[in-house]
């Protein structure tokens, strides 16, 4: 029994090494805010700081453009061509390019809503220096060192990055007059971050650099479309319930709906580290056992979150609101880490892997359709009067989520398609 737990393991080893790295960064990625957000708040004040806040929501919405769905599908042409140093080169070259075009445009877009938005022109250069953020997603190839299965260079290189701008945070930053260091920090790391990943992928692994033809750049354009029309539409569709709530119920509700998002990305960490680790050896063996074997141990370990949370589930809402409050729809919204948890499991292991990507963009056209149609007919019967209503809408779109993916699994698992 022993020999045969030690030959697993061997036959593991590499999963098991990424699977460590990437549960150590998640863990300081998870601490990070905590060490410096009461510093910062408590040194510019939340005036100031809530809008640093603001602009680096802003620039975030330009890295899903600059992103653009590479990472997924881009990880699964690393894997399987892994071996191959002048196709590597090929899809290097195609997918950096791609991203620096898809910048300069993100960078032009950017500016011009800045200088219409008369808050945002008045603090120009905070939202200048915040754009800076996009450097992590243009520089940093995290899908190649994900699809290589070496993910301790992303584990080194994040967590030096975010220890560098801890370190200067409290070294740098003394007055509400600094606060323009708090984004520049951030782009500065990033640069170094990315600089150094591009490094090691040129001197260790001998990708060369290349202008791609056009045919190239359209076809992992093209390949990689679907996801980003999916990430597009899921922050859009994600966000609008926030907006709604505060309009219809109340900002204090928001608060609540917020809490119940949060516990649910906390719950699904677990699936996010395996879903990172093994997406490369799905997407080049394809092997049906290993989906099923790995779907149980992901279902498994969702589940245990979700108990762990609903048993904790009072002294974690007195932590983060610092006041007691009704926890039934909370409760409610933890449902939705089951669903989520598995509808993102079968579009990333399996959907993603085995290339079939415009299932994924259907999945959420359905999904939306199904929120769209549920919200107008809670809006007709004015039922849009509580946070329940809400929470009962994502956890219907999670639950209609994962059953077209689970449909769309089963037809893959059984050749139909």
């Amino acid at each position: 029994m022993i020999d045969k737990i030690k030959k697993q393991a061997k036959n593991h080893k590499t999963l098991i090494a990424n699977f460590s790295y990437l549960s150590v960064l998640e863990v300081f990625v998870l601490l990070t805010p905590l060490i410096t957000y009461p510093y910062l708040t408590r040194v510019l004040g939340t005036e100031i700081y809530g809008l640093v806040i603001t602009a680096q929501i802003l620039a975030s919405y330009a890295t899903i453009v600059v992103k653009f769905g590479f990472d997924s599908v881009s990880a699964r042409h690393i894997s399987i061509w892994r071996e191959d140093s002048s196709k590597l080169s090929e899809i290097m070259s195609s997918i950096m390019t791609m991203r620096g075009f898809l910048w300069i445009i993100s960078f032009a877009v950017y500016i011009a809503i800045v200088a219409v938005i008369p808050i945002y022109r008045e603090h120009f250069m905070l939202f200048l220096f915040s754009f800076g953020i996009t450097l992590n997603v243009l520089l940093f190839p995290q899908f190649f060192f994900q699809g290589i299965e070496h993910m301790k260079y992303i584990t080194y290189i994040n967590i030096g990055i975010q220890s560098l701008f801890i370190a200067l945070t409290f070294i740098l930053i003394k007055s509400p007059e600094d606060y323009l260091l708090v984004p520049v920090l951030h782009s500065v790391g990033y640069l170094l971050g990315g600089l150094a990943s591009l490094y090691i992928i040129v001197n260790k692994y001998k990708v060369a650099f290349k202008w791609p033809t056009f045919q190239q750049a359209r076809y992992y354009l093209k390949d990689a479309f679907p996801l980003f029309a999916t990430n597009a539409v899921c922050t859009i569709k994600d966000k609008f319930s926030y907006l709604l709530l505060g309009a219809f119920v109340s900002m204090g509700d928001v608060v609540v709906y917020d809490v119940g998002s949060k516990l649910t990305s906390l719950a699904v960490q677990p699936l996010t580290i395996i879903n990172t680790v093994i997406f490369p050896r799905m997407a080049k063996n394809q092997n049906d056992d290993h989906f099923v074997k790995f779907g149980a141990i992901i279902f498994c370990a969702v589940m245990i979150m979700v108990v762990l949370i609903n048993v904790f589930l009072h002294p974690l809402v007195h932590l983060l609101i610092g006041k007691d409050i009704n926890l039934i729809p909370l409760r409610l919204f933890l449902l939705s880490p089951i669903f989520l948890g598995l509808g993102s499991y079968i579009g990333s292991s399996l959907i993603v892997a085995r290339g079939f990507n415009k299932y994924m963009f259907y999945s959420i056209i359905v999904t939306t359709v199904s929120y769209l149609t549920l919200l107008s007919y809670l809006y007709i019967t004015h039922a849009l009067n509580s946070v329940m209503a809400f929470v009962g809408l994502a956890v219907f779109s999670y639950l209609v989520e994962m059953i077209y993916r689970l449909c769309i699994g089963f037809k893959i698992l059984k050749k139909k398609i």
